[in-house]
Formats: structure tokens, C-alpha cells, sequence
């Protein structure tokens, strides 16, 4: 084997080796979203339900403090 010819098939070695590597690569990539997709649903869920959760402590909070002030005004 002369000295281009084996150059030659380290070349492709290499190339090949690039190709694999960035398949792989995009082979994570494409199961990533889906995982994320699932942690940001959860995140989005619990923050949900606090912000409802709040949301009614502040209404009773409301409802409490203007019938106080009604009673107060009405005295």
C-alpha cells in the first residue's frame, strides 16, 4: 500500500468516525425534547395549582377585609 493510498483510507476513517459521532449525537438530541417537554408540563402543573391555591387564599382574603370594613362603616 503506497503512502497516499493508506492517507486515503485514514481520511475516511476519520470522516466515517465523524459521521457516526454526529449521528449519535443527533440521535440524543431527538429523545431531549421529550423529557424536557415532561419536566416543563410538571413545572407548569404544580405552578398551576399553587397560583390557584393563591389565588382562592386571596379572594377569602378579600371577602374577609370588606365585610369587615362593611361592618365597620355600617356601626
Amino acid at each position: 500500500m503506497n503512502s497516499k493510498t493508506y492517507l486515503d483510507e485514514k481520511v475516511r476513517q476519520v470522516h466515517y468516525q465523524d459521521l457516526l459521532r454526529e449521528a449519535e449525537k443527533e440521535r440524543l438530541l431527538a429523545q431531549l425534547p421529550s423529557k424536557r417537554w415532561s419536566i416543563s408540563r410538571h413545572a407548569a402543573g404544580k405552578l398551576g395549582v399553587l397560583l390557584l391555591k393563591l389565588g382562592t387564599r386571596l379572594k377569602q382574603y378579600f371577602l374577609a377585609t370588606r365585610a369587615f370594613c362593611l361592618d365597620r362603616l355600617s356601626s
